[in-house]
């Protein structure tokens, strides 16, 4: 890393929380080439990815997870 980049993560290490968040929002932004799609498009396609998993689960071809084992498994990832 070059001391101009040192530098300028020591002080981007000493924002505020809100402010940190921000700029890590705006960095990711600078990098993630996204394609410009309407947000409708997405929800469509999340429906239709939602409505696919519902109609397998009814025909058994999902297999589902109790929320009691989900946080299980996340508690016992935190140790």
């Amino acid at each position: 890393m070059t001391i101009s980049a040192q530098i300028l993560e020591s002080e981007a290490l000493s924002l505020p929380k809100e402010e940190r968040t921000r700029l890590i929002v705006h960095l990711l932004e600078s990098i993630d080439e996204r394609p410009n799609v309407d947000p409708q498009v997405i929800e469509q396609a999340w429906l239709k990815e939602a409505n696919r998993r519902y109609e397998s689960y009814l025909d058994g071809g999902e297999q589902t997870i109790s929320s009691e084992d989900v946080f299980a498994d996340l508690r016992a990832d935190d140790r």
